[in-house]
């Protein structure tokens, strides 16, 4: 990966909606150049998944996030983390650190011992919940933007007007309809990465390990995007976060390496994960028909098989 790649994987990561035309024109490329550049890092395994979904709020659902920390495994099992219904992704560091959200129906759920048995305990600490910003509630949605939110979440760098046909409407309102969405923030985006052949690129983790004469004030890094999870044997902390660049990381890394009273830092490398996409599916199809029940099995939208633009 160079440069130019890095510039980006890092706009990619940030917003799963860019086109590569969007993209190009913020790296001085042509579309083409970008889209040739984006299916190799997808070739090479860096993007895994673009994991559209609509915030659980929409779905009359609450998004709960648990850490596991301990166990490692060459590759997930997913037949069993199909089990637990309410699974919605699974994000893995190495080594062995499991971020696991739950689209749950209770507002105080409690950890599924079938996840303790694939990763071990979770952390300490009750679950967080993940509060959206949209601003739009399930009633709001219309027919047709269940349709274009079942499409965007099927195959969301499908081109439009492949989208559009899956939705049943033109190309013009597929896009009045996205807008709206988009606005209304009620589309959000989890990216599943491997980055263990590209260490510190946009995303890093690390576990410190720390001794008794270290203070926990001092973990309170810029640019985090989880809150530090403490373990008590051995001490440490996982720390969760993103830098502009590989050299950003390092930096990072060796500034948390000098704190008094750390022990050691080992970097948690994005290893993969699990997006439940079939099962979003179900859960919009469930809504949308719960609420316009005349649709009946006409309004079924085939599926999508190209997953990327041509």
């Amino acid at each position: 990966m160079d440069r130019t790649d890095l510039r980006i994987f890092s706009r990619l990561v940030g917003d799963v909606l860019l086109s590569d035309e969007e993209l190009a024109r913020g790296v001085g490329l042509t579309g083409k150049a970008v889209r040739l550049r984006r299916r190799r890092m997808e070739a090479d395994g860096l993007l895994m998944e673009y994991g559209v979904h609509p915030p659980a709020e929409i779905l009359g659902r609450h998004a709960m996030t648990w850490r596991y920390a301990g166990r490692e495994w060459s590759k997930l099992p997913i037949s069993r983390l199909l089990e637990v219904k309410d699974l919605a992704y699974v994000l893995r560091f190495r080594p062995g650190f499991h971020l696991v959200v739950r689209f749950t129906q209770e507002s105080s759920p409690i950890p599924d011992p079938r996840l303790t048995r694939v990763f071990g305990p979770p952390l300490n600490g009750q679950p967080d919940e993940q509060r959206s910003s949209t601003t739009m509630s399930p009633d709001q949605l219309s027919r047709a933007d269940w349709r274009v939110l079942e499409a965007m979440v099927r195959a969301p760098r499908a081109p439009y007007t492949t989208l559009a046909r899956q939705s049943n409407v033109s190309r013009r309102t597929f896009r009045l309809h996205m807008s709206k969405l988009e606005a209304a923030h009620a589309m959000d985006c989890i990216m599943i990465l491997n980055l263990e052949r590209e260490v510190g690129l946009a995303t890093y983790g690390i576990w410190l390990k720390v001794d008794d004469s270290f203070d926990e004030k001092s973990v309170n890094l810029p640019q985090l995007w989880d809150r530090p999870h403490w373990t008590q044997n051995p001490r440490g902390v996982y720390l969760l976060g993103c830098a502009d660049n590989y050299l950003g990381a390092r930096e990072l890394e060796q500034q948390l390496r000098s704190l008094p009273g750390v022990v050691g830092a080992d970097p948690l490398i994005p290893a993969g994960g699990f997006f439940a996409r079939e099962r979003f599916l179900g859960w919009i199809r469930a809504e949308r028909e719960r609420r316009f029940p005349s649709l009946g099995l006409a309004d079924q939208s085939r599926p999508i098989h190209s997953l990327n633009p041509t």
